[in-house]
């Protein structure tokens, strides 16, 4: 696993922990770089059944160095039905992305001692 990969599961367990209705979490890929390594944003689709299906709306958020967070990120969060738009092609990613691999949720801590 490369540090782009550590990172982008970093992030998704954190995104899984603060809200805890996502149901899946998947790497977003590009297919090609069109910036540097260390500038292209590391893209997660997130479906959450708690939002509101509004298409496809990345938003775009700077590297957060001081949490563990050394690249910009882009989180696309949607329903699950526009998820299974997304995987039958009806609902189309921006810029020629595709859906990646999922991030499965943490497994929760044990609180035996």
């Amino acid at each position: 696993m490369n540090d782009r990969e550590i990172i982008a599961k970093l992030l998704a367990e954190k995104h899984y922990h603060i809200e805890p209705s996502i149901t899946e979490i998947h790497t977003i890929h590009s297919g090609t770089l069109s910036q540097p390594p260390q500038l292209e944003p590391i893209k997660l689709l997130e479906v959450n059944p708690n939002t509101v299906a509004s298409g496809i709306l990345p938003l775009w958020f700077d590297a957060v160095p001081a949490s563990g967070i050394p690249y910009p990120s882009v989180i696309i969060e949607v329903t699950p039905g526009e998820y299974e738009q997304i995987r039958r092609n009806e609902l189309k990613l921006p810029d020629g992305w595709l859906l990646g691999q999922p991030i499965p949720r943490p497994e929760l801590e044990s609180s035996s001692p």
